[in-house]
């Protein structure tokens, strides 16, 4: 048999191999992913397909602390072929839906390879009536290294579900990673100036990013945003803001008005922090987090 004969059936298998490899990917279904948060959305959405789908349970900028849900939700919930969120410490009201649906969820919180910054020192935050559990701070997405992480199982998590797409799920991971890995870097040189700058945010839900980025925050207002702080810990927390602090951060979703007269008699600056990306243009995960290195950077520099 020449040497042509063999190259050309070679030719003809390789073909027919490439077609039905691209027959199975034309075929594979779209996945449904269903994230609980915008912010675990914009990661899900660095990954898939284009025929595959992406959206949050919740609507921009509402707290999953104490969400009630409807209906629609439960539809929703029912048809997602990934149901990504970060656990019951965060999103308890689907502790128990979830409980039925093991091998569709994934639980951020549990996903190996998520870092969790050490413990603050809080003793003067008892001094203020504040009641700590210790808990861990479940806000793990404001740190780039656990959105690679997550990215990461949720990849391995496409792929095993659509094993025609699986070379592209892992295409897009290292690009991802690559991303975030830069943006990480660039995060750390842009806040590296104001690392010693003493500041306040509305709740305490800032510890990744505090802790990735080695900034100084000192008090915060409350633990939880549906949580109002009492007159007692108000007090304590002007004085400890006039001795400590420069910024005093506060969030779109919260009733600031009293916060901002209390800085401006104080003499802080002030700014919006969303770390629910729940404003339009916060339409990925680097440009949720270089938002967030902005206004940290541009309020601790106020002299």
């Amino acid at each position: 048999m020449s040497l042509v004969s063999i190259l050309g059936r070679t030719l003809v298998r390789s073909l027919i191999l490439f077609t039905l490899f691209a027959s199975a990917a034309v075929r594979a279904e779209p996945l449904e992913v269903l994230a609980s948060i915008k912010p675990l959305a914009l990661i899900a959405s660095e990954l898939v397909a284009p025929d595959d789908r992406v959206s949050a349970l919740l609507p921009p900028g509402v707290s999953p602390h104490a969400y009630a849900m409807r209906v629609s939700d439960r539809r929703a919930l029912d048809q997602a072929d990934v149901i990504v969120w970060v656990g019951p410490e965060l999103e308890s009201f689907l502790q128990k839906m979830l409980q039925s649906k093991s091998g569709q969820s994934l639980a951020a919180a549990e996903v190996t390879g998520v870092v969790w910054p050490e413990p603050r020192d809080e003793a003067h935050h008892h001094d203020h009536g504040h009641d700590h559990k210790h808990e861990r701070d479940m806000h793990l997405w404001l740190n780039p290294v656990n959105a690679a992480a997550i990215a990461e199982a949720l990849a391995s998590r496409l792929a095993h579900l659509r094993p025609a797409k699986a070379d592209f799920y892992r295409q897009r991971l290292v690009e991802l990673a690559t991303n975030l890995s830069e943006l990480d870097h660039s995060l750390a040189t842009q806040l590296q100036p104001v690392q010693d700058r003493g500041f306040a945010v509305y709740h305490d839900g800032y510890g990744h990013f505090v802790s990735r980025y080695q900034l100084t925050q000192v008090d915060f207002v409350t633990q939880t945003p549906e949580q109002s702080p009492g007159a007692r810990h108000l007090y304590h927390l002007q004085e400890h803001l006039q001795q400590a602090a420069t910024c005093l951060f506060v969030e779109p979703y919260a009733d600031s008005q009293a916060l901002s007269n209390m800085a401006q008699q104080l003499g802080l600056a002030v700014s919006t922090l969303d770390p629910l990306a729940s404003a339009e243009h916060l339409d990925s995960y680097s440009a949720l987090m270089q938002e967030m290195g902005n206004t940290f950077s541009a309020c601790l520099t106020v002299e």
